[in-house]
């Protein structure tokens, strides 16, 4: 399993599918496979409540992940053939909140 870990993000107040936001170094990371064995959303900086889910999120649906030090963690799958599909996950960031994205293929 590989860890990888991604540039922070700062929230513009839209719901955006989280693949379109992951960069390292600057570099936006374009794959043709999300899969996914776990991952972990945490806020930083956390001026309201974020959110998290499919892309119907909203400002009062989905999960809260608004209050810093607090996300998410999609527990780990142990069977080889199963995994999350990342491409499905959607985020609402609040404008000037900094969400951080870890996740293991």
């Amino acid at each position: 399993m590989e860890i990888l870990t991604y540039d922070d993000i700062v929230g513009g107040g839209t719901v955006v599918q989280l693949i379109t936001l992951l960069k390292i170094g600057g570099v936006l990371q374009v794959q043709a496979n999300w899969d996914t064995k776990w991952y972990q959303l945490v806020m930083l900086a956390s001026t309201g409540t974020s959110r998290m889910g499919p892309s119907t999120i909203s400002a009062t649906n989905g999960i809260p992940i608004g209050t810093p030090n607090n996300g998410q963690f999609a527990p780990p799958i142990a069977f080889a053939t199963d995994r999350y599909d990342f491409r499905n996950v959607y985020v609402l960031i609040k404008t000037g909140d900094t969400l951080s994205v870890s996740r293991a293929t």
